[in-house]
């Protein structure tokens, strides 16, 4: 058994199982991982993937256990050569940042110019995601950190630290009987047709809650996961729209928005990284300067915290809100 053997089934996984494009991106030929795959299967004597013909369809249920572990094994292979790093090359390598188009466009950039004038020699490499209609927002493939604005649920190998609150924001058409009303109120919004975040989703959820606290039922006539899709319906006069805070900041004119601080409650935000992953002094850089309550200090003494514990530990602390 080798490592790149068990590198070649972790990527073709993450890659959909498709051979060729594992292949494109490991710059290797598909019938030489094709092969070591074949030889990986014979040596331990089970089938790794499911296959139609020539293509593999999925992994088996053994398969899916062997590449979990495989997964295991290289992260540590990476770790200790992060551990070298440290000491023969301190200032350069890479960091892989995956988090929401949101994140990545209004909360990041001064942390990334910061982080690039300090650290030249260290490349920077961000993949967007977007929470699915089930609230999972933790990307599949190679990366550092998470950051994501949704609840998350706790797993061994991951650790979970609060990077900061967000609150939700009402959006309306400049011609809404509400665009001119302060004070608004739940039991109005209930009236609306509402335009918001898919259910399970923790903005949606916050909502939801508010509403139900109030013995209120609201009607959503447009659900998605991406900011700019609800400003657009809101733009074209389909509902009145509710979403995080930070997403209103590049508004149309056509667009009023309205805070709803103290009708829903703000929201945590989450980041996110692998408990196998060595921390380089430059990863600790960004970590302090994105959320500044994060030094390496407070991440050395709640990494391995539950998230119940987490919460309480941090409940009295001042985290930054974006609103």
């Amino acid at each position: 058994m080798k490592l790149q053997q068990l590198r070649y089934i972790r990527e073709i996984q993450r890659n959909g199982y498709n051979i060729s494009l594992t292949s494109e991106k490991l710059f290797t030929s598909q019938p030489g991982i094709s092969k070591q795959v074949a030889l990986l299967e014979g040596e331990l004597g089970v089938q790794i993937f499911e296959r139609q013909g020539k293509h593999l369809s999925g992994a088996t249920e053994i398969g899916q256990q062997i590449i979990q572990e495989a997964s295991k094994m290289l992260e540590i292979e990476e770790k200790i050569k992060a551990i070298s790093a440290s000491v023969t090359a301190p200032d350069r390598g890479r960091m892989n940042i995956h988090t929401t188009n949101a994140i990545a466009k209004f909360l990041l950039p001064e942390t990334v110019r910061y982080f690039m004038n300090k650290y030249p020699k260290v490349s920077l490499h961000m993949g967007t995601i977007e929470p699915d209609s089930r609230g999972n927002t933790l990307p599949t493939g190679p990366y550092d950190f998470s950051v994501v604005a949704q609840e998350i649920d706790e797993q061994a190998d991951l650790a979970v630290l609060p990077a900061y609150k967000w609150s939700l924001s009402l959006i309306l058409p400049l011609n809404h009987p509400l665009a001119n009303v302060e004070n608004i109120t739940l039991e109005q919004l209930a009236q609306e047709k509402l335009i918001s975040y898919e259910l399970k989703s923790t903005g949606r959820m916050a909502i939801d809650d508010a509403f139900a606290k109030r013995g209120l039922t609201p009607t959503y006539i447009v659900t998605a996961m991406d900011a700019e899709v609800i400003k657009e319906y809101v733009r074209l006069g389909v509902g009145v729209g509710l979403i995080a805070s930070v997403a209103t900041h590049t508004m149309s004119d056509s667009i009023v928005v309205r805070s709803l601080e103290g009708l829903v409650p703000d929201c945590y935000a989450w980041l996110c990284y692998s408990k196998n992953l060595f921390l380089q002094q430059y990863m600790y850089d960004f970590i302090a300067k994105f959320a500044p309550h994060l030094t390496r200090t407070m991440i050395e003494q709640t990494a391995h915290l539950s998230k119940a514990e987490l919460t309480k530990w941090f409940e009295d602390m001042n985290l930054m809100t974006y609103r």
